[in-house]
């Protein structure tokens, strides 16, 4: 089996039973060999970038299993802020926007300084362990050759939307609102959220996104999203 990356603990056709693994095997290991407490009460996530994904991603998807979770400046957790794409707009593009510019995926304060066309070639070369590959191989099927069907055309850009569905499962927005009256009540007080208004990568829209919908719905949880912050500045001390 190849190895794509980061699997950011979540099942997937590529990487394996992941999450299963952690719920089921590592974690129970762990707290009987190490009398951790055994109980969700005393189980707590926290991660950033990608480990802010799994956080956020292992505490909805378990929400009886852990007692809170603190995402940082996550990874996408809504597919239609992929960075500076909607991935589910009609004619999505990685590579350039509506009016044909180059679409950024990395920026100093506010000016972009790395393009997605430019970083995805050199995540080609890479190969296995990019960080556009470890998407891949976490959210798409798995195709003929074992690995995993990329999400868009390498040469154009162009979102390819059959694969899209595959990726739908792996929306954490998606799943929150699809399934809002079961977990709602679950997740109440166990969700806390810190971004920066300038995420060096693009991924505040998708945590603004999702401070909206909870405001809107009165849902107990902290999404802070720190005035001039950007990928780091979640991880200092002083703004936590």
């Amino acid at each position: 089996q190849f190895h794509g990356g980061h699997h950011v603990f979540a099942d997937s056709a590529n990487s394996g039973p992941r999450m299963t693994a952690l719920i089921t095997e590592f974690i129970p290991y762990l707290e009987e060999t190490y009398n951790l407490g055994g109980a969700a009460s005393h189980r707590y996530l926290a991660g950033h970038s990608s480990g802010g994904w799994s956080a956020m991603w292992l505490q909805v998807k378990n929400p009886d299993f852990f007692a809170g979770a603190w995402p940082l400046a996550p990874d996408p957790i809504d597919f239609h802020y992929f960075q500076t794409l909607d991935m589910y707009a009609q004619n999505a593009n990685m590579y350039v926007d509506e009016e044909g510019n180059q679409r950024p995926l990395a920026r100093r304060g506010t000016t972009p300084y790395i393009f997605t066309e430019g970083f995805v070639a050199m995540d080609d070369v890479i190969k296995d362990g990019g960080q556009i590959g470890s998407f891949e191989y976490v959210f798409s099927p798995r195709g003929d050759d074992g690995r995993p069907v990329k999400v868009f055309n390498r040469e154009t850009g162009a979102v390819i939307p059959e694969v899209m569905e595959h990726w739908k499962q792996y929306d954490i927005r998606r799943h929150l609102e699809s399934n809002w009256e079961e977990l709602s009540p679950k997740l109440a007080g166990k969700l806390n959220i810190i971004a920066g208004e300038f995420d060096t990568f693009y991924l505040e829209d998708a945590v603004i996104a999702l401070q909206e919908f909870f405001a809107d719905k009165n849902f107990d949880a902290s999404v802070q999203v720190i005035e001039g912050g950007d990928h780091g500045t979640v991880m200092r001390p002083s703004t936590i």
